[in-house]
C-alpha cells in the first residue's frame, strides 16, 4: 500500500512539474504573473486519454511536427547508455582509488586532484571541459566532441565521460572518507597485525563495510548524473529524452520525458546494485 501510495504521488508531482510552465503566465509588458489553474483538468484530460487510445502523442522539432512513438526508444537507450556507463565508471574509479588502489604514492597524487576537483561545481566542471576540448581541437585539429545529433562515437564518449565527471567526485570523497574511519577500527589492525595481506583486508573487510554506504547514496549520485544529463544533451547536442523538454514546449512531450527518465535513472539504480551483487558474490568471501 505505501509502495502505490508513493508511486501514485510521484506520477502528480511529476504532472504537476510538466504542467507548471504553461498554468503560470508571464506578462512582459505589464510585467505580471498570471495563474490558469483551469488549464490542468484540460491538460490531464487530454494526456490520459491520449495514452488510453495507444499512442504517447506528438512534439515539435524544429519546424516539424513528430510522433513522439517513433522517436523515444532511441532517444530513451541514448539516454540510458549515457547514463550507465557514466555512474558505473563512477562506482569502478571510487572503488579503485578509494580502496584497492589508495595505498600506492601516484594514487595518493591523483586523489588530491580529486579532492580539488570535487570543491568546483558541475556546471562549471561541465563548461571548463568543453572550453578545453574546443582548444584541443584548435591547436591540434583533433575533434573529441560533436555538436552533431549524427556524430557517432563522438556523441557518446566524451558526454559520457561529462555524465561520470560529478558521480566520481562524490563517489571517491563518499568512499575515501569512510575508508580512513574503517581503516581505524580495531578489527582492521587486528588483521594488520597478524599479518594478513593488504588486498586480502581491502576485499574482506574494508570493502564489505563501505558496500551499505555505497548503496545508501546510490539514489544521490543517480540524481546528480540526471542532473548533469540535462545539462550536456542541452550543450552537446546529444538525442537523449530532455529533447522531450528542451525542444517542445508541450505539456504531452515534456510530461513523457519526465517520466522516461525517471524509468532510466530506475533502471540504472537497478544495473549498478546488481554489479555491486556480482562484485561481491564473485570476488568477496561470504
Amino acid at each position: 500500500m505505501r509502495a502505490i501510495q508513493q508511486a501514485i504521488f510521484i506520477v502528480l508531482l511529476i504532472l504537476l512539474l510538466a504542467a507548471l510552465p504553461f498554468v503560470i503566465e508571464v506578462n512582459p509588458i505589464d510585467r505580471t504573473v498570471a495563474t490558469h489553474l483551469d488549464k490542468f483538468a484540460q491538460m490531464y484530460q487530454d494526456f490520459f486519454k491520449t495514452l488510453i487510445n495507444g499512442g504517447l502523442g506528438t512534439y515539435t522539432l524544429g519546424n516539424q511536427e513528430r510522433n513522439i512513438a517513433a522517436d523515444i526508444s532511441s532517444y530513451f537507450l541514448t539516454s540510458l547508455l549515457l547514463l550507465v556507463s557514466g555512474v558505473t565508471t563512477a562506482v569502478i574509479i571510487g572503488l579503485l582509488f578509494g580502496v584497492f588502489l589508495s595505498r600506492f604514492k601516484l594514487v595518493r597524487t591523483v586523489n588530491l586532484v580529486l579532492n580539488i576537483l570535487s570543491a568546483i561545481p558541475d556546471f562549471i566542471l561541465i563548461i571548463f571541459s568543453l572550453v578545453l576540448a574546443i582548444s584541443i581541437y584548435e591547436i591540434t585539429g583533433t575533434r573529441i566532441i560533436s555538436l552533431r545529433p549524427d556524430g557517432g562515437a563522438l556523441n557518446f564518449w566524451f558526454p559520457i565521460l561529462l555524465v561520470g565527471l560529478a558521480p566520481t567526485l562524490y563517489m571517491f570523497k563518499l568512499i575515501a572518507i569512510k575508508y580512513y574511519e574503517i581503516s581505524s577500527e580495531d578489527y582492521i589492525r587486528t588483521a594488520v597485525a597478524k599479518g594478513l595481506k593488504v588486498n586480502y583486508i581491502n576485499f574482506q573487510h574494508i570493502y564489505k563495510n563501505i558496500e551499505p554506504y555505497i548503496i545508501a547514496e546510490l539514489t544521490k549520485i543517480v540524481s546528480i548524473a540526471i542532473g548533469n544529463l540535462f545539462i550536456i544533451e542541452y550543450l552537446l547536442n546529444v538525442p537523449g529524452l530532455t529533447r522531450f523538454i528542451f525542444l517542445s514546449y508541450q505539456f504531452q512531450p515534456v510530461a513523457i520525458g519526465l517520466f522516461s527518465l525517471l524509468l532510466v535513472s530506475l533502471l540504472v539504480y537497478c544495473v549498478i546494485r546488481l554489479l555491486l551483487y556480482l562484485f561481491k558474490r564473485g570476488l568477496i568471501y561470504e
